[in-house]
């Protein structure tokens, strides 16, 4: 006996389409003396980031792929991609199952039979789009009766929120002089990582130490420039929110030397002081940049005209007084928020 699964791709509601898709099966189909439908609902992050400059453009499910594992770890049925409105029906043979879900991804290049598990394969960060975000999730249960089960999937991208930039320099000194603000953007970021994001190691990172490449890589989630704003002292902050979009990293321990060697994810802006740039690297300062989550950084003032380099805060003065703020980190789901000063 074979086990019908129905899997309705839908953000927010079951979605209850019917479609003929190109589906693929482990084994022919034979006559069958019964059976047994499993309706696989997708199921998306519950919440949207709690940030105001952005839409739930990032939570949108556009395709779907479904892949379905036996309990030899053997791939015995997949659906190929199909957009968010179908169904998707995919004949097994009851009994213990692992089903992948992976929304939002190119087509996933793997054989009936094979046992490398969907969640081993590499995401890149390319793949991802503003209103197309990836994500990925899988559940292991028993089929042998009808059922309803949700699968439900998590962006594989982490997401970086800059509220408000301010000037409030401490020397007099320097106040006369315009800051201007130039552009905001991510460096060391990662940009691969596993379906499963199990913590390996990236191999692609983009943005290394700062220096951005020509063209700049996934500019639309990594960049925003073409700014030539006055910064007042004391005065009125930059209140346009900025949200950049980089996956997880998991180093630990962080380096600022000049030789390549991975290194914490950092957002910079780049302003111009006096006719030369200077930035302000700003270290995501968690242990890792994890899967799902957001991390906004309410305010930040800048203490002082800032470093030479995109990558460290010196050498000119302490890194203590080159700029203070706050991040806050929440889970697209839930997690409490939290402060830091430097």
């Amino acid at each position: 006996m074979k086990t019908r699964i129905i899997a309705a791709a839908a953000a927010a509601a079951f979605l209850t389409a019917s479609c003929t898709g190109d589906y693929h099966n482990l084994a022919p189909e034979s006559a069958e003396t019964g059976t047994v439908t499993l309706n696989v609902s997708l199921n998306g992050p519950s919440t949207k980031a709690i940030v105001e400059a952005n839409s739930t453009a990032d939570m949108t499910f556009h395709t779907a792929q479904i892949f379905v594992y036996n309990k030899l770890n053997k791939l015995e049925a997949k659906s190929g991609v199909v957009t968010a409105s179908e169904n998707i029906a995919l004949s097994i043979v009851p009994g213990q199952k692992t089903i992948w879900a992976v929304v939002n991804a190119p087509e996933l290049e793997l054989s009936l039979g094979t046992s490398q598990s969907a969640g081993t394969l590499r995401s890149l960060l390319s793949d991802n789009a503003l209103n197309s975000i990836v994500m990925s999730g899988s559940l292991t249960k028993e089929v042998n009766a009808n059922m309803n089960v949700s699968v439900g999937v998590k962006h594989i991208a982490s997401k970086i929120v800059l509220k408000s930039i301010a000037r409030d320099f401490t020397n007099a000194e320097y106040d006369e002089v315009p800051l201007k603000l130039k552009k905001i953007y991510m460096s060391n970021v990662a940009a691969d990582c596993d379906y499963a994001c199990s913590g390996t190691a990236p191999s692609v990172w983009n943005c290394k130490m700062g220096v951005l490449a020509d063209p700049v890589e996934n500019q639309t989630l990594l960049l925003d420039s073409g700014y030539d704003e006055v910064l007042p002292q004391a005065g009125a902050p930059h209140s346009t929110a900025h949200t950049f979009y980089v996956y997880p990293n998991p180093t630990t321990l962080d380096e600022t030397g000049d030789t390549w060697s991975p290194r914490k994810t950092r957002l910079v802006v780049e302003c111009e002081y006096n006719g030369r740039s200077c930035y302000y690297p700003i270290t995501i300062r968690t242990d890792t940049i994890e899967r799902n989550k957001v991390y906004t950084i309410s305010s930040l003032t800048l203490k002082r005209p800032g470093s030479v380099s995109p990558e460290r805060t010196g050498p000119e003065v302490s890194s203590d007084v080159d700029c203070t703020f706050s991040i806050t980190v929440s889970n697209w789901e839930t997690v409490d928020p939290y402060t830091e000063e430097f």
